[in-house]
């Protein structure tokens, strides 16, 4: 494709790329799963304060995982303390239709769902997000291959490539998923690509390199000493790779 854009205008490839590295933008959403839930609000200040960009919210139903967090009251609560802020939503349930419209009501901006429970209704619920008012996050369990959402990704705002198994935070993180990324920013190159589990300071360069630019980072952020230093080399990490890439 750009081949083809280089012979019919001034501009040559390699400016092409340039322009897709300017265009894509890194993003640090640090996961709230393991904050401590008493004192969620100060704990979400904080984050923004030391320079988060988004929060990631966790949402689990104990059926599509076996674990159990919080629902549209808390996100709602979180919201009025929290007018600004960009949330998104990472919907590990079972029936992400049910909680469209219950998230957008809390103040969602990013709805993100898995495609394996709704194979067959994903572009219907994407229809049901957009209308509600929120951008749509397509996700992916290790197990399921980039195949799974690859029709869909026209309909989506991001794609998140799960980089454990979705439940429980604190898992190590599973370096073989990076070929699906690496797919997805070669195939998309504009593409907002979202990696989430076990991503820290050890394991931010794999993610870079691969071309993910939304980053979620749990217990490496919320447990360190010094989360602004630890954000600041997350971003600079991947900046460095955008910048670099020559698509």
């Amino acid at each position: 494709m750009y081949m083809k854009l280089a012979r019919y205008t001034r501009y040559t490839l390699k400016e092409i790329g340039m322009s897709v590295c300017r265009s894509l933008k890194c993003r640090i959403g640090p996961s709230i799963l393991n904050s401590d839930l008493s004192q969620l609000y100060a704990e979400s200040q904080r984050l923004l304060d030391n320079g988060a960009d988004y929060l990631h919210l966790d949402v689990m139903d104990g059926h599509f995982v076996p674990n159990l967090t919080f629902g549209h009251p808390v996100v709602k609560c979180l919201r009025k303390k929290l007018k600004n802020t960009f949330f998104e939503t990472h919907m590990m349930v079972s029936n992400p239709e049910q909680w469209i419209e219950p998230m957008a009501d809390a103040g969602v901006n990013l709805y993100t769902f898995h495609v394996e429970p709704v194979q067959n209704d994903v572009l219907k619920i994407c229809r049901k997000i957009k209308e509600s008012g929120m951008q749509v996050g397509l996700a992916l369990k290790p197990g399921t291959g980039i195949e799974a959402v690859r029709q869909f990704i026209d309909a989506a705002d991001l794609i998140l490539v799960m980089t454990v198994e979705p439940g429980f935070g604190g898992q190590k993180f599973m370096s073989d998923m990076m070929p699906k990324v690496q797919w997805l920013r070669q195939n998309y190159p504009l593409l907002d690509i979202e990696v989430d589990g076990g991503v820290g300071l050890n394991t931010i360069n794999a993610c870079a390199e691969a071309g993910a630019n939304m980053i979620v980072s749990g217990t490496a952020v919320t447990g360190a000493p010094d989360q602004k230093s630890v954000i600041a080399t997350l971003r600079e990490t991947v900046e460095r790779s955008i910048h670099k890439c020559n698509v």
